[in-house]
């Protein structure tokens, strides 16, 4: 078993419009959007995407990538955040990602946005993001890194990871009204070898891309133990007296 969480997040800011006549706290309403992008991944055969010249071929390809992306989005929320005062998740965290096995490497992509909507806006479906005005654009530079494949070790895995990071701006978008704004981003890779060799990690106060948000995380993964069948005695037959 495998589980990713996240116990602990702190803003310097929370987005809030700050005044010299203001008294008292000043709280924010957050959203959290998760993505976790696996290595070994079921995608699409992409070398068959990039020999056919289908366009519905092509599209279908990046539905299942889409598809994929959205199977692990996490979105959760928190009411009262404060700046500089620490969230906590409770005492055992909140699980982002659970797997049956352990991956190789993944990346999580991870937004945090200050927002009185509901956090359902952000639960688009494949077709909501197909539909997207710049999908097009997003979708042709996608298809690039594709073909530049022979520079990397995972192109399959490099383009799903791309797909994650929109997914996760378009659900960013469609939380935010006038006065929101993105309070922390988070995209980073782990490596099992060299980040969770034994299957556990634990990293406190790491500070995202923004340098606004900080943030605690768990790594635990184990093997599961196979079940111990005994085996039956022979029943040993008492001899009948004549």
């Amino acid at each position: 078993m495998f589980y990713f969480r996240i116990d602990r997040v702190r803003f310097l800011d929370n987005g809030g419009i700050k005044s010299g006549l203001f008294f008292g706290h000043d709280f924010a309403q957050v959203k959290f959007l998760s993505f976790v992008t696996r290595s070994d991944q079921s995608v699409p055969d992409l070398d068959d995407w990039v020999r056919t010249n289908d366009p519905a071929a092509k599209k279908s390809a990046l539905q299942t990538l889409v598809a994929d992306v959205l199977s692990t989005r996490a979105l959760t929320e928190v009411d009262r955040v404060q700046d500089n005062v620490p969230v906590s998740f409770g005492d055992t965290g909140l699980i982002l990602y659970e797997a049956e096995e352990i991956p190789e490497a993944f990346t999580w992509t991870f937004l945090a946005i200050r927002s009185s909507r509901d956090v359902r806006e952000a639960a688009g479906d494949v077709n909501d993001v197909l539909s997207e005005p710049d999908f097009g654009s997003f979708a042709t530079s996608v298809f690039s890194l594709i073909k530049a494949g022979s520079t990397l070790a995972n192109p399959a895995y490099a383009a799903a990871i791309e797909v994650a990071k929109f997914v996760a701006q378009v659900g960013a978008r469609r939380l935010m009204k006038k006065g929101d704004r993105q309070l922390g981003a988070v995209t980073v890779s782990f490596i099992r070898p060299e980040h969770y060799p034994q299957g556990i990690r634990e990293s406190h106060d790491v500070h995202d891309m923004t340098g606004n948000m900080f943030f605690d995380y768990s790594i635990f993964g184990y093997k599961r133990a196979l079940p111990v069948i005994q085996k039956k005695k022979p029943t040993s037959r008492r001899k009948r007296r004549r």
